[in-house]
């Protein structure tokens, strides 16, 4: 099972720039120097890390030694396959060395009040958080996603997704909370109409 890391800890110049209240060409020259630590991509471009931006910043970091673990399945009928996802992300996590809490649930990946991933949620933004780990996006969330890893990269926090393409039975599943959710929506509007009262005419 091969990991992909959906964010990095690096950032640009023109982001670190903004941060530091800085310009560019300072970064350039402090990096030139030597007081600025910064990396090199394969297009040769600059990248700076979180971590040596709130350094210069004077802010001190507690080491980030966790790793939360997120599985969800939809349904009762689909125990069997979370508790294999269960494994397949403990056993991953457990081979990089890491620290892991898991965060499991039954429930939709439509529903964004799910109880597991609200704690999830919190808990990332504990200062000794340093990823989450998810076997595919939609496990996490059906829609939203990329919000998520924009929530977690500004709280230094990384999202760590196992397998890009998800098997075809998590394509059923969703289709089964598509099914769910249109059910749900017609019985309120079905109660509301149900629920009026009817408006009584006589006759002379």
């Amino acid at each position: 099972m091969s990991s992909k890391s959906i964010m990095t800890e690096h950032i640009t110049l023109s982001a670190t720039s903004k941060l530091l209240g800085v310009t560019v060409r300072s970064l350039r020259k402090w990096s030139d120097e030597g007081k600025l630590r910064t990396i090199r991509t394969e297009g040769g471009h600059r990248r700076v890390a979180l971590s040596e931006i709130r350094r210069l910043q004077g802010i001190e970091q507690k080491e980030r030694t966790v790793t939360l673990a997120y599985c969800r399945c939809s349904t009762h009928k689909q125990e069997e396959n979370l508790e294999r996802q269960v494994g397949r992300v403990l056993e991953h996590c457990t081979k990089q060395g890491w620290q892991t809490e898991l965060f499991k649930e039954i429930g939709s990946g439509l529903n964004d009040n799910r109880a597991q991933f609200k704690r999830l949620l919190t808990r990332a933004a504990d200062d000794d958080v340093a990823r989450v780990v998810v076997e595919f996006k939609d496990r996490l969330a059906r829609f939203g996603f990329e919000t998520f890893v924009i929530y977690c990269r500004n709280l230094g926090v990384d999202v760590v997704v196992l397998e890009d393409a998800a098997p075809k039975e998590f394509e059923q599943e969703f289709a089964d909370d598509i099914i769910s959710l249109v059910a749900s929506y017609s019985g309120r509007m079905y109660g509301r109409r149900g629920g009026r009262k009817k408006k009584v005419t006589t006759s002379a």
